[in-house]
């Protein structure tokens, strides 16, 4: 795992997108944990890996879209989302939210951030916080108006690579329920619901 600024080669392994390297956040023999520059633009583009220490290359690249919004709730391995009390503990089924309780959440790929400037390979900073656009976040269905939770900030988390903190208060109207779906909406695009990893939280 790097450190920042991070480093266009680790592990002996760089990646090229659009034909220029881009930031390694960590480097394995079955994953590497790359930055998409925040300022490349929407488009595909050739993406190729590079084996320095073999002095060798993918055969073919790999056409990756890049999106300007692509939103997506970090979850551990059981589809819990990385949702936090305010003390700091991890919102799950033995310890749950609450209506009128303030939370918080992390994700990725919320796009744009106005503020505070964000650097290729750089941490976030953290004299001028770097803030997303407008935000909607559900627990439950998103067409039901009770799953709507109230967004205080969205932005990226001062010190760290590519992570947004979105502050919540769930509202003492919302519904509750045992694993209700987690979605963040930014864009007019939104988070995935479906597939083997849903994010999930629990609302007493």
């Amino acid at each position: 795992t790097a450190s920042t600024p991070l480093p266009n080669i680790l592990g002996g392994t760089c990646v090229t997108l659009n034909n220029s390297p881009i930031p390694l956040l960590a480097s394995s023999s079955g994953q590497i944990n790359a930055q998409i520059p925040p300022t490349l633009a929407a488009g595909t583009y050739p993406l190729m890996v590079h084996s320095i220490a073999n002095q060798a290359a993918s055969v073919f690249p790999v056409e990756v879209t890049v999106s300007k919004y692509a939103p997506a709730v970090f979850v551990d391995a059981n589809g819990q989302a990385a949702i936090y009390h305010q003390d700091g503990t991890p919102v799950t089924k033995n310890n749950p939210t609450t209506r009128d309780q303030r939370l918080v959440m992390y994700a990725t790929g919320l796009g744009p951030t106005s503020g505070g400037a964000v650097t290729a390979g750089a941490a976030a900073p953290s004299k001028q916080l770097a803030v997303t656009g407008p935000v909607s976040v559900y627990f439950g269905p998103s067409n039901y108006s009770q799953s709507g939770i109230v967004v205080q900030w969205s932005g990226l988390v001062p010190g760290l690579v590519g992570v947004y903190q979105i502050d919540l208060y769930v509202p003492g109207t919302h519904m509750n329920g045992n694993a209700l779906p987690v979605m963040i909406k930014v864009g007019g695009v939104s988070s995935p619901v479906t597939g083997s990893m849903v994010p999930t939280v629990t609302v007493n």
